[in-house]
């Protein structure tokens, strides 16, 4: 049956390039791993933050994507989270990331217009 749970996870395809990994203890979360052997996850939360910047601001999408290499590279052990007050998995030795981690020190910022009204009834 997990088989078949992770066969159901929409495809990242950001993040073809590396392995795609079964974690048996969470098969809601996509794990990967890249040829080092530096293992990481991507919660639905931070995937979908992703491509809010992948559709707004698709000429400097790259960058952000060569970021998140560096991030994995560097601490070997990454969450790529939604909210690290609330991740959706928790694992030893695993640092966490939210996309905007990733974004602010580049300067890609994208107006957040989900908010609610302004105004009162």
């Amino acid at each position: 049956m997990l088989g078949l749970l992770v066969d159901n996870l929409m495809t990242y395809e950001e993040f073809d390039k590396y392995q795609s990994v079964i974690d048996p203890l969470n098969h809601l979360v996509h794990c990967y791993e890249d040829k080092e052997g530096n293992r990481f996850y991507v919660e639905p939360g931070f995937y979908d933050g992703l491509l809010g910047f992948k559709e707004k601001r698709a000429e400097r999408f790259a960058e952000i994507m060569e970021v998140i290499d560096e991030v994995i590279k560097k601490n070997h052990r990454v969450i790529f989270t939604a909210d690290f007050e609330n991740p959706w998995i928790s694992r030893e030795g695993y640092i966490y990331r939210e996309i905007h981690d990733i974004t602010d020190p580049l300067r890609i910022f994208v107006e957040d217009k989900s908010r609610g009204s302004d105004y009162g009834d």
